[in-house]
C-alpha cells in the first residue's frame, strides 16, 4: 500500500514534468487526415475499448497518456521508481570513499566523528575498506538498475500492449470507409511502430526525467556545500544544454513526423506489391516494381538520415560543454585548494561529481528528442482514434424510434428507404434521394448498370456506412436507432469479396456465428455446396484456405461465404452478385438451395443475371441512384418457391 501511494503521487509528478517537456516541443499543425479531414491531433479525447468489453477514455495528453497506460502496473512502477531513487543515493554516495583515502587516511586530517573508528588503522587498511565500501555502493547500484531496468521494461510492454488494443478496438469499431482511408501498410506502421515509440517515451520518461532530476539536484547541493563557487562555475553549462535542446527540437519532430510518414509510405507499397505478384509476372512489371520499391525505401531511409542528423546534429555543441565544465571547474578547484578554501580530497571529490554530473544533464537532453519523436507518433496515432465511429457508441436494446415491433419469427421482415441519399468523400452521388421498398419475406432482385449504387445500397442497410440523408427502415424502426449487434442478428450481407480469413474452412463458415457446433457448420457447408468440394480434400473441412482464401478458387471461396451467410440465419439476407465465378452446373444447384433455405425470409439480391432475376418474386431497378422501376420479373415466384 505504501508503494502503490508512494507511485502515485510520484507518479503524478512524473506526469506534470512530462507535460512540461511536452509543451517545450514544438507544434505544427497537424497532418490533414485522410477520413476524418483536419481535426486537431495529440490532445482530443478518445473513447474506445481498452481490452475485452470494458470502455475507458483515453486522453492523448502526454500527463494523462501516462496516467493511463502506467495505472494497471502502478505498484510495479511504483516499486522500479524507490528502487531508481535508492540508485541515486548510492550514486551520491560513491565518491566519498575517494575522499576518505585521499585526505584522512594519505592526507592525515583528523578523522570526523562517525568515521572515528578507522582513526588509529593503517592508512592502507583504511584504503581497503573504503575500496570495499566503494565496491558495495557500486554494487547495490547495479543490482538496483538491474531491477529498474525489468520492472520498467516490463511495464513498457504492458502499455504496449494496452495502446495497441485501445487503436485497434477503435480500428474494429470505426466506419469502414473512414478506416479505408489509410492504406493497410499504413495501419500496420502504425500499429507496430508508433505505439512501441509513444510507450518507449512513457518509459523514458519513468527511466529518466524523475530518477535524473533527483540526482542532478543532489548533486549541486553536494558539490555546494563542498565549495560554491566551483558549483556556480561548473553548473553554467547546464542553461547551454537546455538552450541547445530547445533549439534542436524545433526541427526534429518535423523530421521524425516525416521519417515515420516515409516508413508507412514504404509499407503501404510492399503490402501492395506482394498482393499484385500475379499482375507483375503477367505484365512484366517485375524491373519497373524493383525500381518503384528501390525508391520508396530510399525516400524512408533519406527521411530517416534526416531524422537522425535533425537530433545528432547538435552533439559535438553538447558533447563539448563538460570539458568545458571540467576545464572551469580544474582552474576554479585550483584556486580553492591553493587558497585553502577546498582540500584536495575534496577537490578530487568535487570532480567525481562533476564528471557524473554530466550525465543526468545529457540524459535530460536525450529525453528531450525521445519526446519529440513519441510526439510525431502520438500524433499519427490520435488520426485513427479520431476516425468516426461506426453506428451508436452505446446504445441499449430498447433504443428505438416508435414502430411496429421488429419481426422475429420466421417470416422476414419489410425493408424500406425513404429519400436515402450518400455520396462518397468525391464525386456525384451514388444514391441521391431514393425511395423504394423491399417486401416483407419475399426474394427481391435489385438490378441496375454498374455503378447505379446497388452495392452501395446493401452496405447501407448493413451499416457498413450512413447515408448523409433519408431513412432506412426495417419494419418500420429506424435502422440507426438500433443496436448494432440487434442489426446483426437480423441482417447478413454476402460481398462481392468473399472476406475469407487465412483459417481452415471450417473456421471461416463458423466465423458468422461463434456459438455454432460442427453438425451445424457441415449443415450450412451441404446447403452451399462446400462438403461437394471439401470433403474431397486430404483435411477435409480442416484445409487451411490460405490468406484471404487464396488456396481456393473463386468459386470455392464464393460458396464458403453463403455457407457462412445461412449458418447465420438471419431474418434478411442481402447477397451481391452470388453465383459470379460458378459454372452454370453449381449455380443451378446453388440457387436451388439458396430458394429452399431462404424460404420465408427478405433476401435482396443484386445481380445482372436474367436467370437469377427470373426466381424473384420483386423486381427494383436502379438508374442513376434512384429506383427507376420496379415490378415482377416474368411470374411472380416467392422467395423459396
Amino acid at each position: 500500500m505504501v508503494f502503490a501511494l508512494a507511485g502515485g503521487a510520484v507518479m503524478g509528478a512524473l506526469s506534470l514534468l512530462l507535460g512540461f517537456a511536452a509543451r517545450r516541443t514544438v507544434t505544427r499543425p497537424a497532418r490533414q487526415n485522410p477520413a476524418t479531414g483536419n481535426r486537431p491531433a495529440g490532445n482530443q479525447l478518445a473513447e474506445m475499448p481498452a481490452t475485452g468489453n470494458a470502455e475507458t477514455r483515453l486522453s492523448l495528453r502526454w500527463p494523462a497518456l501516462a496516467r493511463t497506460l502506467l495505472r494497471p502496473d502502478r505498484f510495479a512502477v511504483a516499486v522500479a521508481i524507490w528502487l531508481a531513487l535508492l540508485d541515486v543515493v548510492l550514486s551520491l554516495a560513491a565518491p566519498w570513499p575517494l575522499k576518505v583515502v585521499i585526505d584522512y587516511a594519505l592526507g592525515h586530517q583528523p578523522f570526523p566523528t562517525w568515521l572515528a573508528p578507522l582513526a588509529g588503522l593503517h592508512p592502507v587498511s583504511v584504503a581497503v575498506i573504503a575500496a570495499v565500501a566503494g565496491l558495495l555502493l557500486l554494487a547495490a547500484s547495479a543490482v538496483a538498475g538491474y531491477l529498474v531496468t525489468v520492472l520498467t521494461a516490463a511495464a513498457g510492454e504492458q502499455m504496449t500492449v494496452r495502446l495497441r488494443a485501445v487503436v485497434t478496438g477503435r480500428l474494429l469499431r470505426a466506419e469502414p470507409k473512414a478506416a479505408a482511408a489509410f492504406p493497410l501498410g499504413e495501419l500496420t506502421n502504425r500499429l507496430g511502430g508508433d505505439t512501441m515509440r509513444v510507450s518507449d517515451t512513457v518509459t523514458a520518461t519513468l527511466d529518466t526525467l524523475l530518477p535524473d532530476t533527483v540526482l542532478l539536484a543532489g548533486m549541486t547541493v553536494i558539490t555546494a556545500a563542498l565549495d560554491w563557487r566551483l558549483t556556480v562555475v561548473s553548473v553554467a553549462v547546464i542553461p547551454l544544454y537546455a538552450l541547445t535542446a530547445r533549439v534542436r527540437n524545433h526541427g526534429l519532430r518535423v523530421a521524425q513526423r516525416q521519417a515515420r510518414d516515409r516508413a508507412g509510405e514504404l509499407a503501404t507499397f510492399a503490402t501492395g506489391l506482394l498482393a499484385r505478384l500475379p499482375a507483375v509476372h503477367v505484365f512484366d512489371r517485375a524491373a519497373a516494381e524493383a525500381d518503384r520499391y528501390h525508391a520508396a525505401s530510399a525516400a524512408s531511409a533519406e527521411a530517416e538520415v534526416a531524422a537522425v542528423n535533425a537530433s545528432a546534429r547538435f552533439g559535438p555543441v553538447t558533447d563539448t560543454l563538460p570539458g568545458l565544465a571540467l576545464a572551469a571547474a580544474l582552474i576554479t578547484g585550483t584556486v580553492e585548494v591553493t587558497s585553502g578554501r577546498l582540500t584536495l580530497g575534496g577537490l578530487l571529490v568535487f570532480l567525481a561529481y562533476l564528471s557524473s554530473l554530466t550525465s543526468p544533464v545529457r540524459s535530460l537532453t536525450r529525453l528531450s528528442a525521445t519526446i519529440a519523436r513519441g510526439t510525431a507518433s502520438r500524433d499519427r496515432l490520435a488520426e485513427l482514434l479520431s476516425l468516426p465511429l461506426l453506428g451508436p457508441a452505446a446504445a441499449s436494446a430498447g433504443d428505438t424510434v416508435p414502430g411496429a415491433p421488429l419481426r422475429t419469427g420466421h417470416r422476414g421482415p419489410e425493408v424500406t428507404l425513404d429519400r436515402v441519399s450518400y455520396a462518397h468523400r468525391a464525386g456525384e452521388p451514388v444514391l441521391d434521394m431514393a425511395t423504394m421498398g423491399f417486401p416483407a419475406g419475399t426474394l427481391t432482385a435489385l438490378t441496375g448498370r454498374s455503378g447505379t449504387g446497388k452495392s452501395t445500397l446493401l452496405s447501407l442497410l448493413i451499416r457498413l456506412a450512413d447515408p448523409q440523408s433519408g431513412l432506412i427502415a426495417i419494419d418500420g424502426q429506424d435502422i440507426t436507432r438500433l443496436p448494432l449487434p440487434r442489426l446483426r442478428d437480423l441482417v447478413t450481407l454476402v460481398p462481392q469479396e468473399p472476406w475469407l480469413h487465412d483459417g481452415t474452412i471450417a473456421e471461416n463458415i463458423g466465423y458468422g456465428r461463434h456459438d455454432a457446433t460442427a453438425r451445424q457448420v457441415r449443415d450450412a457447408a451441404e446447403r452451399a455446396g462446400v462438403a461437394a468440394f471439401a470433403d474431397t480434400l486430404p483435411d477435409g473441412f480442416d484445409t487451411p484456405v490460405g490468406e484471404h482464401g487464396h488456396q481456393l478458387s473463386g468459386g470455392q471461396q464464393r460458396r464458403v461465404a453463403i455457407a457462412r451467410a445461412l449458418l447465420r440465419d438471419t431474418p434478411v439476407l442481402l447477397l451481391d452478385e452470388p453465383t459470379t465465378g460458378l459454372d452454370p452446373e453449381t449455380e443451378s444447384l446453388l440457387v436451388t438451395q439458396l430458394l429452399a433455405a431462404t424460404a420465408g425470409k427478405t433476401v435482396i439480391l443484386v445481380t445482372h443475371q436474367p436467370a437469377l432475376v427470373g426466381h424473384a418474386a420483386h423486381v427494383v431497378q436502379l438508374a442513376s441512384g434512384r429506383m427507376s422501376k420496379a415490378g415482377s420479373y416474368g411470374k411472380p415466384v416467392a422467395a423459396g418457391g
